[in-house]
């Protein structure tokens, strides 16, 4: 069973796939994108397998070898891994051909979103890591390996944004073990510098084997720098810590997930996620102890010639704290819930914003609505040197009139607060996508996009309130 040519586009195969275009090559045939024609020309992938064999026995048990690990992955059901649709048996030009057919995923590979918009920071590997981590202990659990994890082998689906695992090692299983039987060469699994030693020297692979490739897929991530580049061979260390802003735990986690021996790395993605964990834990203890200290004890900012604006600024921020104190347990529930989305977002360093304070502002915004209102924001006086007069925010009273009100109207009208704001932010950042992720800070400079934002807020509220009351 030789190496096919390529097909060409417009090529119908069993009457049924229609080539678009090659995607992929590898050692035993050729990937393709094409439509499947009994579905509605849904797009799928055909997966070419045609190792170099010869001899009817060889090709006969390359096949019986292919379909077993076809077998396998007919079997895996994950939202993030391709859905295996069928093994296809056809003749190309008189020859016998083989396919895998599977789930086209629609997206971008991580290798391409580095090259087209550059370094992932912490947050958003972390993410990463929390996304994939599932999806190993998944893959593992069914005693499979993928052995070729890397960044050209994760991608980023369009429509949800997270990630898919493509691309199982299963044919070059399946063709190494014919190569073997008959005494011809193996072709390694895995990419170099990507896999661990234990897998490139010997063709060995444990679950670790997957963490470890994980990781190197993270620091390339981080860092926009390949392997080699990061792979001190002499010394037998990543050396990598120096070029990027993350925190010392993540370091740790990462290294131990690279360590050289298969027994000093985690033993499986289920240990990793429990260090994530923990490491998102302290950092919430941190936080609440810093919350807890900001609220029972506030910089004392009292002086003589007090404005009526401020008094009455005061005097909110006092109620704002009696409600806090009184709920930091239900707060502390809410923090560990989105702790992993607040650890170094890029826009904390950005707008010169401390870890805590952002959560801070997503509690009083967006996750805890019923018990702080919309001017939770203003807790940031709190935590940094206290601002004497409104003027100075930034935001005038009339402006803090609005927000009440805003808030107001969602309590009358009994509309879930996290749910309006989500609402109002989608139609805001439709208008101005370039604004996606950017923090709007009391800052003058943000004036304008603070008060389209509050007339996308009433508009809403308007048409809310004409519903009710046609009812």
């Amino acid at each position: 069973m030789a190496t096919s040519s390529l097909l060409r586009d417009g090529t119908i195969l069993s009457d049924r796939y229609r080539i678009i275009k090659q995607i992929g090559r590898g050692g035993f045939g050729r990937t393709y994108l094409a439509e499947d024609t009994y579905r509605y020309n849904e797009y799928c992938v055909l997966k070419e397998f045609s190792p170099q064999v010869s001899g009817d026995r060889e090709v006969q048990k390359a096949e019986a070898l292919f379909e077993r690990e076809a077998g396998i992955l007919y079997k895996l059901k994950h939202d993030q891994i391709p859905r295996f649709e069928a093994l296809l048996r056809t003749r190309i030009e008189g020859k016998k051909a083989l396919f895998l057919v599977q789930q086209y995923i629609p997206g971008q590979t991580y290798w391409d979103l580095l090259k087209n918009r550059g370094t992932f920071s912490q947050s958003e590997i972390t993410e990463l890591l929390m996304e994939l981590l599932p999806v190993l202990e998944y893959i593992h659990s069914q005693n499979l390996i993928h052995r070729d994890i890397s960044p050209d082998n994760l991608i980023r689906r369009t429509y949800d944004g997270k990630p898919v695992l493509i691309d199982f090692g299963c044919v070059k299983l399946a063709a190494n073990a014919v190569s073997q039987s008959s005494g011809q060469s193996v072709t390694l699994i895995g990419k170099k510098g990507y896999s661990p030693e234990e897998q490139m020297l010997s063709g060995r692979a444990f679950p670790n084997s997957d963490l470890y490739s994980l990781a190197a897929t993270i620091l390339v991530l981080l860092t926009g720098k390949s392997p080699e580049e990061l792979y001190n061979s002499r010394e037998g260390k990543w050396n990598w810590e120096s070029q990027v802003e993350i925190s010392s735990a993540k370091v740790r986690i990462l290294n131990k997930m690279l360590a050289y021996r298969p027994r000093d790395r985690y033993k499986s993605a289920t240990e990793v996620k429990e260090a994530l964990n923990k490491e998102q834990s302290f950092a919430v203890a941190d936080f609440i102890s810093r919350l807890r200290t900001l609220i029972v004890a506030p910089k004392d900012s009292t002086t003589k010639n007090s404005s009526p604006a401020t008094s009455s600024y005061k005097s909110n921020i006092a109620r704002l704290k009696n409600s806090l104190v009184s709920n930091l347990s239900k707060i502390k529930t809410e923090v560990v819930k989105i702790s992993t989305t607040v650890d170094n977002l890029p826009y904390i360093r950005n707008h010169n914003i401390y870890r805590w304070q952002w959560v801070l502002i997503i509690i009083g915004v967006v996750t805890l609505p019923g018990i702080a209102s919309f001017s939770v924001v203003k807790l940031r006086l709190l935590a940094n040197d206290y601002q004497e007069t409104v003027d100075n925010t930034g935001v005038s009273v009339r402006e803090e009139t609005q927000q009440k009100n805003i808030y107001q109207r969602i309590q009358a009208l009994e509309l879930d607060s996290s749910d309006f704001y989500t609402q109002v932010d989608r139609i805001f950042y439709r208008q101005y996508p370039e604004l996606k992720g950017v923090i709007l800070t009391e800052n003058a400079e943000h004036t304008k996009y603070r008060k389209i934002w509050y007339e996308i807020a009433e508009n809403l509220l308007d048409q809310q309130e004409q519903k009710s009351s046609s009812l």
